[in-house]
């Protein structure tokens, strides 16, 4: 059955190509995957053309957004036309007529409707994205699982941007689908952080540098003391700290808290009691460190000096986004798990040795060469090491728990004559 679709005939190079709008459920029904059977996809390792179909993020991650967002939106999908019995494109142009006002007849002779019977239409760019919405319209994923969501019945009519592209040969198909994904860059961590709207601990994240939050202090040219821009800093750096990193002790924080936020399983922005809430307890703690670790407090007391903060080989662990992330997990252990109040354990962590050459640190979250080793593991070993340090004379911390830490230490450390150092309360 012929499909015919407003669209607009455009040109790049020599490639003739057709923007044009298709519901959901006519793109889920006439479209379909690149498979190793195509003749123009099926030849080397480098040069396939299409990735495996990842069903479980397809089910996962595509599938629930669809379902359970109202804001829901995807970008253009590009889809080969191959071998049609029909493809004819007809412009409005010839429709044209003296009661036509000028400055719309350019534009309705750049439109017209396009006309696709038979042939293959092969989903070039955007497979996953096709994926879940075919799943949407058939209402079960690729489990046979029913799919449940307020927005089940409405994506089917959701009205897409599609991307036709006539086949012409193999070489340039492989050169087209090459070109736009070698050019398709994915967003940096940082760049996600920053732009979310459904996901609770960057809202919250992005909260703490607003105006008038805890992190949105400035320099003398205006530069927030946070790095928005790129996840590392230099030894150069005017900055504390990454919002990558503010990030991460967002999240310990409100899992500590019981907030949960992972975009995976509430694909929709929680609520603002929720997001206030969780809030008061993400800016409670970054108030308590701005204001009671030394370090920080001379930092965000004189921005423009950060610099010459950072040359103090005393404190530079300090201002490392890597050990940001281990000291809020570190200070939340201490502070839940062994009831030292929040306040008195963030006033000990000046009585720790932050210096990088630091034999306390050394294998632990810092590897020969002074090199910082960035890994969950290393960050909860550290943690783990940084509420013995703060919590270790208190009562609630005991003997069996020394004994675990210190013996999980030389395991991971791979050093047994490693001893856990004092306490330093």
């Amino acid at each position: 059955m012929p499909t015919t679709v407003p669209a607009i005939k455009s040109r790049m190079g020599t490639i003739e190509y057709y923007n044009a709008k298709l519901r959901a459920g006519d793109l889920a029904a006439i479209a379909r995957a690149a498979s190793k059977g195509d003749d123009w996809a099926n030849l080397s390792i480098e040069e396939r053309l299409q990735r495996n179909l990842n069903e479980k993020r397809v089910r996962e991650e595509l599938v629930p957004y669809l379902a359970k967002s109202e804001d829901r939106f995807f970008g253009s999908i590009i889809v080969l036309v191959h071998g049609p019995e029909t493809f004819a494109y007809e412009s409005f142009g010839k429709y044209l007529n003296d009661e036509t006002p000028a400055p719309y007849q350019k534009v309705i002779q750049q439109m017209g409707a396009l006309t696709i019977d038979g042939g293959d239409l092969i989903v070039l760019d955007g497979q996953h994205r096709w994926s879940a919405l075919r799943a949407l319209v058939n209402r079960k994923d690729d489990k046979g699982t029913e799919i449940t969501g307020p927005y089940v019945g409405a994506v089917r009519d959701d009205e897409l941007a599609v991307i036709f592209v006539p086949f012409i040969n193999n070489e340039t198909t492989r050169r087209v689908f090459n070109k736009i994904n070698k050019s398709a860059k994915p967003t940096g961590r940082s760049d996600n952080i920053i732009t979310s709207e459904d996901d609770g601990y960057a809202i919250l994240a992005r909260r703490l540098l607003s105006a008038g939050e805890p992190l949105s202090l400035t320099d003398g040219k205006g530069d927030l003391i946070v790095n928005w821009k790129s996840n590392t800093l230099s030894n150069g750096s005017a900055q504390i700290t990454t919002i990558s990193a503010v990030y991460d002790t967002v999240r310990a924080i409100c899992k500590e808290n019981n907030f949960h936020f992972e975009e995976k399983e509430r694909v929709v922005r929680p609520a603002v009691r929720e997001l206030d809430d969780a809030y008061d307890q993400v800016a409670h703690w970054w108030n308590l460190l701005l204001e009671h670790i030394s370090v920080f407090k001379e930092a965000t007391d004189y921005p423009d000096q950060i610099k010459d903060l950072r040359s103090r080989e005393s404190e530079n662990l300090l201002l490392k986004p890597a050990m940001h992330i281990a000291l809020v997990r570190g200070l939340l252990i201490a502070a839940h798990r062994y009831q030292v109040k929040p306040v008195q354990a963030v006033k000990r962590v000046n009585k720790i040795d932050w210096s990088l050459h630091s034999e306390l640190w050394r294998d632990i979250l810092v590897s020969a060469g002074d090199r910082i080793v960035a890994r969950n593991e290393n960050y909860n070993y550290t943690a783990a090491l940084i509420a013995y340090l703060i919590a270790g004379n208190h009562t609630s911390y005991t003997e069996e728990d020394r004994d675990r830490l210190q013996t999980s230490l030389r395991d991971f450390k791979k050093d047994p004559a490693y001893s856990l150092p004092k306490p330093v309360a």
